[in-house]
């Protein structure tokens, strides 16, 4: 009998190779606008849990409470009791957010450009006109600073719509019946 030897050729470890990075190169692209899409997704529920947990903080103790985005494009918040005799925010801040802790990657834009923040009452209904020197935060819009094909995501924080957070892209608003998402 003669003994057989098992194992690779050179050629076949090659050909496995090339098929695998292949394939490797053909699934990357889907997989970062998947990380991309993540990133824009756990910013924009951050900031909607940030801005829930403000209002039920400001129903929990009756008192009011400033949900407030750092200054740019910058996804970090924090929220603090506000006092309402010296118009400032009191710290240190009751629950805050470092837009590090999800991704780096996410930046907002805010309607009104110049609002910093949103401050609800002892009923959790927001305090309009802003007792703060902006204006009242309304509109938050999260979206990839990477070019890409990463969807925008929009929160509003306003007395129409509530806390809510949907998805701009007009073909969701167009279909047929209405699809849940659409702002």
């Amino acid at each position: 009998m003669a003994a057989f030897a098992r194992g690779f050729t050179l050629l076949e470890l090659v050909v496995a190779l090339t098929i695998t990075g292949m394939l490797l190169m053909l699934g990357m692209p889907s997989f970062t606008t998947f990380l991309r899409n993540s990133e824009v997704r756990s910013t924009a529920e951050s900031i909607s849990n940030g801005l829930r947990a403000a209002r039920s903080e400001a129903t929990r103790i009756n008192r009011p409470v400033s949900f407030t985005l750092a200054a740019g494009s910058d996804s970090s918040w924090s929220i603090n009791n506000f006092d309402p005799v010296a118009g400032t925010l009191i710290q240190p801040p009751i629950q805050q957010y470092s837009r590090f802790e999800v991704g780096k990657s996410a930046k907002v834009t805010r309607l009104p450009a110049t609002a910093a923040s949103v401050t609800f009452n002892g009923l959790g209904r927001i305090i309009s006109p802003s007792p703060i020197v902006t204006p009242n935060l309304q509109q938050v819009d999260v979206s990839s600073i990477v070019n890409g094909e990463a969807r925008t995501l929009r929160i509003y924080a306003d007395d129409v719509h509530g806390i809510r957070m949907c998805d701009p892209d007009p073909a969701l608003k167009a279909l047929m019946p209405p699809d849940a998402r659409a702002c």
